[in-house]
């Protein structure tokens, strides 16, 4: 009977190779893996014993792959996504088993576009069972390189310029931002100058913001937007949810930059808040996945399933942009290049 020499190489440390390289720190890398940093350190060390050489150096504290390392990075994205796309198909095979599909997603955008479009996949080939995970697209883009997820539908905003190798980037949606303001304010769309033609009470709750902590480029531009639409503002509360944010707003706590699908559920809205037109460029939702899960008819048709519930949404009724917004952010096209940010 043949053995295992126990210098061979093991799917488990090629995972967690690829989750080291693609989150570039052992420490995020346990956190993504669930395991602890010096079960790590010691699965890189017996990697590193059964290859003959070093695989990553640490400069100045930056983690940086060897050529070999790069190397391997590549092979070991290969040979993960046969496992993942043999997986994929044998349950196919086997009691008519299709699989868990593992989503991360901000919650409106699982409500609004995942939940509808899986009805549909199981409808039509049933047997899949979804595993919703609700994560910003931080957490989500993490747990798709630490492979513990299989989907990402987050904002563009959140994807990096430069994908990790192997993985897709697919548009589905596109939404347009809103002002949301409590209800009880009087209709802004008339007003050219707000400071003057607002009591003072009102005008404090307009200038009250309600902002989001999503640790990526997009804060910045979100920054700018207020700083011009409504000059010295402050913000007042700060969230992990367009949720939390716009229930600070139905409290009439202050106001929100949102997009669309934040506030909307089905053909209607989730709070109790009054919603005006916004020209500032629409909010781009993507799919993230494993290029090789594309080879899949079910992931296939998911994906469509996705785009096709995001064309299937009826116009949300919002009032017109308000005057001073009109005049102070231009077009979306100005207000992007005056964010020093890309255009989406």
């Amino acid at each position: 009977m043949e053995e295992t020499n126990s210098n061979d190489l093991t799917l488990r440390q090629l995972q967690i190779f690829w989750t080291v390289a693609h989150s570039g720190s052992i420490t995020r890398a346990a956190k993504q893996l669930e395991l602890r940093q010096p079960s790590i350190s010691q699965q890189l060390s017996r990697m590193e014993k059964a290859v003959g050489g070093k695989l990553i150096r640490f400069v100045n504290n930056e983690m940086r792959l060897t050529p070999a390392g790069q190397f391997l990075l590549e092979e070991a994205g290969r040979v993960l996504g046969a496992v993942d796309r043999a997986k994929a198909g044998l349950n196919e095979f086997f009691e008519g088993r299709r699989g868990r599909v593992v989503v991360g997603a901000l919650p409106s955008l699982a409500r609004n576009l995942i939940v509808p479009a899986f009805g549909r996949l199981v409808a039509d080939k049933p047997g899949y069972m979804l595993d919703m995970v609700e994560m910003t697209p931080r957490e989500a883009i993490e747990q798709l390189h630490g492979r513990m997820i299989d989907m990402a539908v987050i904002s563009g905003y959140a994807v990096p310029a430069r994908l990790g190798l192997g993985l897709k980037s697919i548009l589905v949606a596109e939404d347009a931002q809103l002002l949301a303001v409590p209800a009880h304010l009087p209709d802004l769309a008339p007003l050219a100058a707000p400071e003057q033609q607002l009591g003072a009470a009102d005008l404090a709750v307009l200038r009250s913001t309600i902002r989001y902590a999503f640790a990526s480029e997009h804060t910045g531009r979100i920054a700018a937007w207020y700083d011009t639409l409504l000059p010295g503002s402050a913000m007042t509360a700060r969230c992990r949810s367009f949720e939390s944010a716009l229930a600070f707003v139905e409290g009439g706590l202050g106001s929100a930059i949102v997009p669309e699908l934040a506030v909307r559920h089905r053909d209607g809205t989730l709070f109790d808040v009054t919603l005006y037109g916004l020209p500032l460029p629409k909010r781009r939702t993507v799919v993230l996945m494993p290029d090789h899960y594309l080879t899949l008819e079910g992931m296939r048709s998911f994906v469509a399933l996705i785009r096709d519930a995001a064309e299937r949404l009826s116009p949300l009724v919002v009032r017109d942009t308000p005057a001073f917004a009109a005049q102070r952010l231009g077009s979306p096209d100005a207000m992007a290049e005056a964010s020093g940010l890309p255009a989406l």
